[in-house]
């Protein structure tokens, strides 16, 4: 499998990285540890060389799975983590110096590793000046045990104010055909700087592999029900166009329409990977095409007209 340079850091990523919130073992429905490890296993077997965790997925039970898995060919997997919900109490965030080394040391022995390659800020925070929370991390870093910094889900000011604090390579935004959003801020910030773009939600957890042909519908407790907005009946009829239009041109290439979103995606400005979750060796194989397609100038138009102003009805009433 390709890679592609991390940012500016000498990190060399695979386009595709196995996220594993699914894996954790909560806020998905049904779970099957057998087939959450096959899923690990199979990644990497395929040639994916990064895998993206947190403390927060399954309250840290994902990262011990993927230290158990791992632990034989550290050398082999880039471990990206992150720091800043405190999974031992209400999973609040913060980001003080004390609480990111504490939440570092409990993810290491989980991980059964002494170092991370990407350690990234989950969310950011109000009430901690950000030069702190970067001082604490250049820290770590100077000790070695973290290799390089990146920031997920911060706007573009905050994500300019990380970077004038520090070494960040890395931006882990929400981004997908139907969350689009990062394109008019902080996008332009990653190219500005020389930032890679880690897209998480990039099948639109689901969505965008048409696997669905009339809207789902999942208990309160399910991501799919309270963190992905497109899930809601409201943007039913605007989503369905997008999938359609990703089973059309997805049956021209012979190939899926979660293939399709994933190529549009590694063709988008200073993006590194896409992340794709997966709880099972299928699932995980039947996202690997997503990153040997290459789409056409004709075919991206066509994508990006559909999913031009996808919730713009939905603001108007």
């Amino acid at each position: 499998m390709k890679k592609r340079k991390l940012g500016n850091s000498t990190l060399e990523v695979t386009e595709l990285i196995l996220g594993t919130w699914a894996i954790g073992g909560t806020m998905w429905s049904a779970y099957d540890e057998k087939a959450a490890i096959e899923a690990i296993e199979t990644a990497i077997e395929s040639g994916i060389n990064t895998i993206d965790t947190a403390p927060a997925y399954g309250g840290g039970h994902a990262e011990e799975l993927i230290g158990n898995i791992i632990k034989d060919k550290r050398d082999r997997v880039i471990i990206a983590t992150k720091c800043g919900l405190n999974i031992e109490g209400r999973y609040e965030k913060n980001l003080s110096p004390e609480f990111i080394r504490h939440d570092l040391e409990m993810s290491l022995k989980r991980l059964q590793t002494d170092y991370i390659d990407l350690y990234q800020v989950h969310w950011p925070v109000s009430d901690v000046p950000i030069g702190e929370t970067m001082a604490a991390l250049m820290k770590l870093k100077d000790e070695g045990k973290i290799r390089h910094i990146g920031v997920c889900n911060f706007s573009g000011k905050e994500l300019k104010d990380a970077i004038s604090c520090g070494d960040v390579v890395s931006y882990q935004p929400n981004y997908s055909l139907l969350e689009r959003e990062i394109e008019s801020d902080q996008m332009k910030v990653c190219v500005e700087h020389g930032v890679g773009i880690i897209s998480y939600g990039s099948l639109g957890a689901g969505m965008l592999t048409g696997k669905y042909r009339e809207l789902p519908v999942f208990p309160r407790n399910d991501a799919r029900y309270f963190f992905y907005r497109f899930f809601r009946k409201d943007y039913w009829p605007k989503v369905k166009d997008v999938v359609n239009t990703l089973r059309s041109i997805a049956d021209k290439r012979a190939a899926q329409p979660g293939h399709v979103a994933i190529a549009w995606i590694l063709s988008r400005p200073a993006v590194s990977a896409a992340i794709f979750g997966a709880r099972s060796g299928d699932q995980v194989r039947d996202n690997l095409g997503g990153a040997s397609l290459v789409l056409s100038p004709d075919e991206i138009t066509e994508l990006e007209k559909v999913t031009a102003d996808i919730y713009s009805k939905v603001r108007e009433e």
